[in-house]
């Protein structure tokens, strides 16, 4: 009797475990497809979007690379000022030092 029991005890656990894999996999199979096909509608949808708009990918790339060389030049210029402005930068504290010390001290009367 006993043996009939763990038998049947066996034969249950293994019935639940392969109803918990089958819909843990069914759970599974869903989502991806659920995943595929909504990465894919927001693919699909993303380019029409884009073609309609005009959008064009070497032109894209060619006003990447012009903003890009623009911004390289800027960043050389602001460097080229900060150089001058750190050689000129003695003489200006030179003549701000100048211009307060010819200001006349104020009396109150």
């Amino acid at each position: 009797m006993l043996v009939f029991l763990l038998i049947f005890l066996l034969l249950v656990f293994f019935f639940i475990f392969k109803f918990t894999a089958a819909i843990v996999a069914i759970v599974a199979i869903i989502g991806g497809t659920t995943t595929i096909t909504v990465l894919t509608c927001v693919w699909l949808v993303t380019s029409y979007s884009l073609r309609t708009s005009g959008y064009n990918r070497s032109s894209a790339e060619q006003t990447y690379r012009q903003v890009d060389s623009d911004l390289n030049r800027i960043v050389g210029n602001l460097q080229e000022m900060r150089f001058e402005l750190e050689e000129v930068e003695p003489y200006l504290r030179d003549i701000e030092f100048l211009r307060y010390a010819r200001q006349k001290p104020h009396t109150e009367n």
